[in-house]
């Protein structure tokens, strides 16, 4: 990721005006604008909060000063307790990076958040809805841990996105609203894998559906904490299950689908308002063969005719020993 292009935002929203911006249509010298133009509200240990005066600048500034504080305490622990690094001026790329505030910009343009680097010092995020704001900003401080425990999240992939959204609904539910859509069309598009392959970007919406909700699978179904799976990393969501499990990856990723299958009908996933449809009681059999039935249940198919036929074969014996029925056994 360039200097001159944000990383993945948290999110990709209609803008108040019903228009998509993409976060390269963002340019360092159009965000640094508003940093010169926008006033600040307050200021943490972590954040410099800034507002661009409007009602609903002014609103999600206050939200984000409530409660960044505290999300970034709980995201620094599920990270394992590790610090970030020197953040930098992104307008000022010669500057050797220092210690300093993170901060937090309105644009109402942003069609969710971004940043220009793993590095930068300022997030952008859109202020409305308001009761979403303070969780655009934990996404970006997840994305940023995600850089500096550098144990293969990638932000700019299926992984990294996913844990950035499924954590930071983890610390403000209502950003579920937006979360649950992509995992319903992940399902009605064909559930495509992907879990085993970390290939597509953060924009693919299907994929980040599919992401969220199989690290939910691992943290509600399997049991695994946030802290387990953040500080596990892996290559892919397929990687970091192994490494969790020791398993092989598909086996986790059929379990997973097989689940999910008993919540769908008709070609819609029902999953409740959280986004989290975990844990799943039982599950459905594996993908179908051309006939029809699931290999596991034409195993089990195989098993049941075999044992039948044994004890047939056993009764039979029996009585042709009591000369109950002519043979030559």
């Amino acid at each position: 990721m360039t200097a001159n292009s944000p990383s993945v935002r948290v999110l990709q929203r209609a803008t108040p005006s019903g228009r998509k911006v993409r976060a390269d249509e963002h340019t360092p010298a159009q965000s640094s604008k508003l940093l010169a133009s926008e006033a600040v509200v307050g200021q943490t240990p972590h954040f410099v909060i800034h507002t661009d005066g409007t009602a609903e600048g002014d609103m999600a500034a206050q939200r984000v000063l409530a409660a960044c504080e505290a999300d970034f305490a709980a995201v620094q622990v599920w990270f394992g307790g590790i610090d970030l690094p020197p953040v930098q001026d992104v307008d000022d790329q010669t500057t050797v990076p220092a210690a300093q505030p993170i901060h937090i910009l309105m644009d109402p343009d942003a069609g969710g958040a971004y940043r220009f680097s793993s590095a930068d010092a300022n997030l952008y995020i859109e202020p409305a809805p308001a009761d979403q704001a303070a969780a655009l900003v934990a996404g970006e401080v997840i994305e940023l841990f995600e850089a500096a425990i550098n144990n293969g999240w990638d932000s700019g992939q299926t992984n990294g996105e996913s844990l950035s959204r499924v954590l930071a609904v983890e610390r403000n539910a209502n950003l579920a609203t937006v979360i649950v859509p992509t995992e319903q069309r992940w399902w009605r598009n064909g559930h495509r894998d992907y879990v085993t392959s970390n290939s597509a970007t953060d924009q693919d919406e299907d994929a980040t559906g599919c992401g969220v909700l199989f690290l939910s699978y691992l943290h509600t179904q399997l049991g695994f904490s946030w802290t387990q799976i953040a500080t596990t990393g892996g290559s892919s969501l397929g990687a970091t299950y192994q490494k969790l499990t020791g398993k092989d990856p598909q086996t986790g990723y059929q379990d997973f689908l097989g689940r999910l299958a008993t919540r769908a009908q008709g070609g819609h996933l029902n999953v409740p308002s959280s986004g989290d449809p975990f844990p799943i009681r039982s599950s459905a059999s594996a993908p179908t063969t051309a006939g029809g039935l699931s290999a596991k249940r034409i195993m089990e198919i195989v098993v049941t005719v075999v044992a039948i036929l044994v004890v047939v074969v056993a009764a039979v014996a029996i009585l042709v020993v009591l000369g109950l029925i002519p043979g030559a056994f």
